[in-house]
């Protein structure tokens, strides 16, 4: 099927991610020699070892704004990747400019991917780097008290399961959560699950695959920090800022979650980007990501910077 896809999307447009889930390690493998997160002119990028799930041994960046040395806000930030790849360049661009235009931390880890490690390991993972930021916030030059946790795709899910596991172990919420175009649902039986079977980039096919091998087609335990929007509340949430694609088989599990959180009383602000397939993030100079970005900035300065 053809979709009404913005021109200047219609390069990654061309793309799909494959199939084959063999593949995947495969690649991930190669984006960790072809993207590297490196510091440049407008931000420092240092490089920590922490302790993930189980005391694994887990990389994690702390991006800052060069010149500023009081204590900042912070973002932290889930890559997304269907739980199975590495980040990106794009991730990581976007990562600097969260930083840079905030003058605000990021913290950024690469956690634990599927199939060799399926859930709850990558979502333990993040939960283990919000704690590190939390308890070493003050070597870190962050402020704890002004926090948001945010992420596209699986890191959108990651966001919010994290966001559950805080609540529910009784830990420090953030201040803010940001989720771009975000896994929610692994019933997979929304409209546009059920439609969007062949859009550029991600489809409903591969999110069959995501989710067998995120869930390794066994009985989950807990199965809302897989799932958030089978939680039973989410009346905690902090204010939420949420984007979703137009022809993206993940976008009526978006706007479901924003309909849930605003039930329940929750602050949110949801943006359908017309025109758009999932992963539009990777055009790095169209006019959308520009026009998205400045939209996420001010909401972040609103969040952490009064």
């Amino acid at each position: 099927m053809k979709y009404n896809i913005n021109k200047e999307l219609l390069k990654i447009a061309k793309q799909k991610a494959p199939s084959n889930i063999k593949l995947y390690p495969l690649i991930s493998f190669a984006m960790k020699y072809m993207f590297k997160c490196k510091s440049d002119d407008a931000v420092n990028v240092i490089q920590y070892e922490i302790a993930g799930y189980m005391d694994a041994k887990l990389k994690t960046y702390v991006i800052e704004p060069r010149g500023c040395m009081e204590d900042l806000p912070c973002v932290v930030f889930y890559h997304g990747g269907g739980f199975l790849l590495r980040a990106s360049g794009a991730h990581y661009q976007i990562a600097k400019w969260y930083a840079e235009r905030t003058k605000c931390k990021v913290v950024y880890v690469d956690y634990r991917l599927a199939p060799k490690y399926s859930f709850p390991i990558p979502v333990e993972d993040c939960y283990c780097a919000y704690q590190w930021t939390i308890k070493n916030a003050s070597k870190l030059g962050i402020d704890k008290n002004r926090i948001v946790i945010g992420g596209d795709s699986a890191g959108g899910n990651l966001a919010a399961s994290v966001t559950l596991m805080l609540h529910e172990r009784k830990e420090q919420l953030p201040n803010g959560v940001m989720l771009i175009y975000p896994v929610t649902d692994r019933r997979m039986e929304t409209e546009s699950m059920k439609r969007y079977t062949d859009t550029p980039i991600w489809n409903a096919k591969l999110s069959k695959m995501m989710w067998n091998a995120y869930l390794n087609d066994v009985s989950v335990v807990d199965v809302k920090y897989a799932s958030p929007i089978e939680a039973e509340r989410l009346s905690f949430f902090p204010r939420t800022y949420m984007e979703v694609a137009e022809f993206d088989c993940l976008h009526d599990e978006g706007i479901d979650f924003s309909d849930r959180l605003r039930q329940e009383g929750v602050v949110v602000e949801l943006y359908e980007e017309k025109g758009t397939c999932h992963g539009f993030e990777t055009a790095l100079k169209s006019t959308i990501l520009i026009n998205a970005m400045e939209r996420r900035i001010n909401w972040l300065k609103e969040i952490l910077c009064k």
